[in-house]
């Protein structure tokens, strides 16, 4: 019984004994991590005093300079003194607080965006000087500029938009249509032969209406247009001035064509004399029976006052309505006073040059004139018969030839009495037939059609130098600058002026929004931080720029004067330093202090732990060997006993 009480406080003992030793290793091995958490926290003081932060300097009014610790905030942000920088992204886009993006894309232009900065308005010189070269600098008798009066403001395009009404509608100020530019270009777009004085009297309608409507406008301010100068005065100068005059017919006449009208005249006198004079209609069909496929070989010089033509002569003719005919007679001449004058030869070459068919194609070459009453199909049979033109099968008005004319009126005047009509009411006819056929003979040389191409060339060069100097005052109106501009003087001009451009210079979406390429929003929670910025800066995460005097200017922003964007490395930029963290390093020492002291004290309990531990060891040892050693002795005793 007392062997088993010794053997179980020595199990006891041996207990204790093993758990001294693992909570001695357990405090070792704390005493062990502590060395390491001193060593932690010499390298983080270690750091600290190593430690650089970038610094921003700038000058006071009074010169002095200055630093600060660098955020984006203080980097951005305008200063008389500053140099100007700009933060940018891997994307190429700067980074700007929320007010300077608002403002940009709330201007319609940069007087506006610099207008949202405070930079003031001044009167523009270039705007007096650009409407100067626009309208001129003559001045009105008031000592004003004659552009005060020509220029509205409200309407910038007003005297264009009422000049080109000749190229568009034709409509005078009053309402009255005048013709405009397209008629002209119908008009001269007609081959020579085409063209007559009633299409050049049309042209110089169409642009004197004009000129005297233009010059009449608002109370003759255009009178003495001619004097203005400047590139509306161009303009308007031009488009009044005189155009070519057309050729006069009667210069370029030719020699034959004389020779004929002559001939005409003198030989168809006498018959003409008598149907007018006398009032005898037969002598006038004579006339018009002599005019009727007469050739010169029909003609026998049998006596030479008075030749004859051969019994055989003589043809039957339709009417251009198809409604009679005709038929002449070798006694229409030889009883004619043309013959008894002995004139008939004298006709024979008029008839040869009116009735030939030069082209073989069955048909007279020669056309009426394109003048006197025109007609419609409703028009009266007596109308279309003295008209010079007839209705062809599909309804239109086309000219006679000069063969189909005289048929006709041969038709009348033989037939008068049938068609209602008095022979006092038919002389005007025969009086007007008389014209058509001098006009007719009167043919013109081949340069009277060259003086027309020259007269259309002249419109046609007319009309290119008024679209010409019309797009070229356009221009210069829409490019009026500003009346008031803001003042380059102030010295916050050129900063927002750079920055502006560099946003992207007011360049718009395809639905109005400014295009937000060139520029990003800074987080509200980083436009302050100088951590951040410097974290960036030193790991690429963000670059700079800096805008820069370019006496050449900018080839990617050309508007933006004698300044340019240039990217630089932060580290050089002269307006930044590095220098030791003061902040950083305190606060690290004050840690290290801490930190260490905390290891101390902790080291010196476990070292008192130890000690306790080691007495405590000591003295269940001691036990420990008194108590084994009398259980070894019980136990050799026992055995002897028993032995």
């Amino acid at each position: 019984m007392g062997m088993s009480a010794g053997q179980a406080r020595l199990l006891s003992i041996t207990a204790r004994l093993t758990d001294n030793e693992l909570r001695s290793q357990m405090i070792t091995n704390s005493k062990l991590r502590l060395a390491d958490r001193s060593s932690e926290a010499s390298e983080k003081y270690m750091d600290a005093l190593n430690s650089q932060q970038l610094m921003y300097g700038s000058y006071s009014s009074d010169g002095s300079l200055s630093y600060q610790e660098l955020t984006p905030n203080i980097l951005l942000s305008y200063g008389d003194l500053k140099n100007q920088y700009s933060l940018v992204n891997s994307s190429g886009q700067i980074m700007l607080n929320g007010s300077d993006i608002k403002k940009y894309e709330a201007s319609n232009s940069l007087s506006e965006f610099l207008y949202s900065y405070g930079i003031p308005a001044v009167d523009n010189p270039k705007y007096p000087e650009a409407l100067m070269d626009i309208y001129g600098k003559t001045t009105t008798t008031g000592g004003s500029y004659l552009y005060e009066d020509l220029y509205d403001e409200e309407n910038p395009m007003y005297w264009s938009d009422y000049l080109s009404k000749l190229s568009e509608d034709g409509t005078k100020s009053d309402g009255t249509y005048i013709g405009n530019i397209a008629e002209i270009e119908t008009i001269i777009a007609k081959d020579a032969h085409e063209l007559t004085d009633a299409d050049a009297n049309r042209v110089n309608a169409i642009v004197g209406a004009w000129k005297t409507d233009v010059t009449s406008k608002d109370g003759g301010i255009l009178a003495n247009y001619a004097d203005i100068g400047g590139s509306f005065g161009k303009y308007v100068t031009e488009l009044l001035t005189l155009i070519p005059q057309f050729p006069n017919e009667s210069d370029y006449l030719s020699n034959e064509g004389t020779r004929l009208a002559t001939s005409f005249n003198i030989a168809s006198k006498p018959c003409y004399q008598n149907a007018i004079n006398r009032d005898r209609a037969g002598c006038y069909i004579h006339v018009l029976a002599h005019l009727l496929d007469l050739h010169s070989s029909d003609i026998t010089d049998t006596f030479f006052s008075k030749p004859t033509v051969s019994t055989s002569w003589g043809n039957t003719y339709s009417n251009t309505l198809g409604t009679g005919t005709i038929t002449t007679s070798v006694g229409n001449i030889t009883g004619s006073a043309i013959q008894s004058s002995g004139l008939t030869n004298s006709m024979a070459p008029v008839s040869e040059f009116l009735c030939a068919d030069d082209d073989g194609d069955g048909a007279a070459d020669v056309l009426a004139p394109a003048k006197g009453p025109t007609i419609t199909g409703a028009s009266s049979e007596v109308d279309k018969l003295l008209s010079n033109y007839k209705i062809n099968s599909s309804g239109e008005m086309v000219q006679k030839t000069f063969k189909e004319k005289i048929i006709d009126l041969y038709y009348v005047v033989e037939n008068r009495s049938a068609l209602g009509i008095a022979y006092n009411d038919l002389k005007q006819y025969l009086v007007d037939f008389q014209t058509d056929m001098e006009d007719t003979l009167n043919t013109v040389t081949e340069e009277y059609y060259e003086a027309i191409d020259y007269w259309k060339k002249g419109i046609e060069n007319w009309l290119e130098n008024i679209k010409e100097l019309k797009d070229a005052y356009i221009v210069d109106v829409e490019n009026i600058p500003d009346k008031q501009i803001p003042d380059e003087t102030d010295s916050r001009y050129q900063w927002y002026v750079n920055l502006y451009y560099r946003m992207g210079g007011g360049v718009e979406n395809a639905d109005g929004t400014k295009n937000s390429n060139n520029y990003k929003e800074l987080d509200e929670n980083l436009i302050n931080n100088s951590d951040w910025l410097q974290f960036a800066l030193e790991h690429g995460i963000l670059t700079m720029e800096q805008a820069i005097f370019s006496e050449n200017g900018s080839k990617k922003y050309p508007e933006i004067g004698t300044f340019d964007w240039v990217s630089l490395i932060y580290t050089n930029a002269s307006d930044l330093k590095s220098q030791d963290d003061e902040v950083a390093i305190a606060r690290a020492e004050v840690v290290y202090k801490n930190e260490m002291q905390e290891i101390e004290n902790q080291d010196k309990k476990y070292d008192q732990d130890l000690k306790k531990l080691d007495t405590e060891h000591s003295a269940l040892q001691t036990e420990y060997d008194s108590l084994k050693s009398t259980i070894d002795k019980n136990v050799e005793r026992s055995f002897k006993t028993f032995s």
